[in-house]
């Protein structure tokens, strides 16, 4: 059965958009709070009108989800460490006395 006309290009051209928002400028995009959902900036929509991936394709596509993956424990990661910064915050916040200075070990 032959491809579509275009479609092992435009899977290319998916596939290399999708590979370079994996790189830096995802990784250092400041993210935002919106509602209770957390936003990169970063915009994707699956294109609909290209049909299965082709099969030369799958092993890139395999790479592309696991560095996808890396990224999503990566950001769960710093997330969790934000959260445990921002209850120590919060604790001293609530016992300090005016009168007293705080000190904060944040090696330990």
């Amino acid at each position: 059965m032959p491809r579509p006309a275009g479609t092992y290009e435009e899977w290319l051209r998916v596939l290399d958009e999708l590979e370079r928002s994996l790189g830096s400028g995802t990784r250092n995009a400041v993210l935002a709070i919106e509602g209770e959902r957390f936003s990169t900036g970063v915009q994707w929509r699956a294109p609909e009108h290209l049909g299965q991936l082709p099969v030369q394709l799958e092993e890139r596509a395999r790479l592309l989800i696991a560095g996808q993956l890396e990224l999503i424990r990566e950001i769960e990661d710093a997330r969790r460490s934000a959260g445990a910064h921002l209850t120590a915050v919060r604790t001293i916040l609530t016992a300090q006395r005016a009168d007293r200075s705080v000190y904060i070990d944040v090696t330990g």
